[in-house]
């Protein structure tokens, strides 16, 4: 793990490495494998930010008969979420009858999950369940829990494995927080 990543004139510190999020993740998959057992799920991965978490976790769990789709969210400008969601993908299959699994990134305020979850019963899945990286409990404006999370942390800003900062360093093997003075 680097000591620390410049981007944009920000300054981010080691937070989680690579091994302890494959710890995580071996975890998070062993607890949906189970609670799956015996059925086809589709896994729903939240873009951008999902994609590594995603691959990662759906590899892990290991069940064959399941599928993937993607859908688009943004809430973010630069290191704060706008408060204001915009679906820029949505889901286009029937997922009537079908055990969904959404894998996020980060549930921040809670927005962005509660409104996904509440647009996708609408479409009468047999159930939904929400898995995520990381998860800011205290940033929390509507209560919501996903159901498997990695990792709780703290509200500051994060980077790397799929997280970004406008775009950028989504590909590094580890998470940094922003550095505090």
């Amino acid at each position: 793990m680097d000591n620390k990543v410049t981007v944009d004139g920000l300054t981010f510190v080691p937070y989680l490495t690579r091994d302890e999020i494959a710890t995580q993740v071996k975890r998070v998959a062993g607890e949906i494998r189970e609670d799956l057992e015996g059925k086809s799920p589709l896994f729903l991965c939240v873009l951008n930010g999902a994609f590594m978490f995603a691959a990662d976790l759906i590899r892990e769990i290991g069940i064959n008969d399941s599928r993937i789709n993607f859908v688009r969210y943004a809430s973010y400008e630069g290191t704060s979420s706008t408060g204001k969601i915009k679906e820029i993908m949505g889901l286009t299959e029937d997922i009537e009858g079908l055990d969904v699994v959404i894998v996020e990134d980060i549930v921040d305020t809670g927005l962005t999950a509660s409104m996904m979850v509440a647009d996708l019963k609408k479409r009468n899945p047999r159930s939904i369940m929400f898995a995520t990286l990381l998860h800011k409990p205290e940033s929390s404006k509507t209560g919501f829990k996903p159901d498997y999370v990695a990792f709780s942390i703290p509200p500051k800003f994060i980077i790397g494995y799929g997280l970004d900062l406008d775009g950028k360093v989504r590909n590094l093997k580890d998470i940094y927080v922003i550095k505090e003075d």
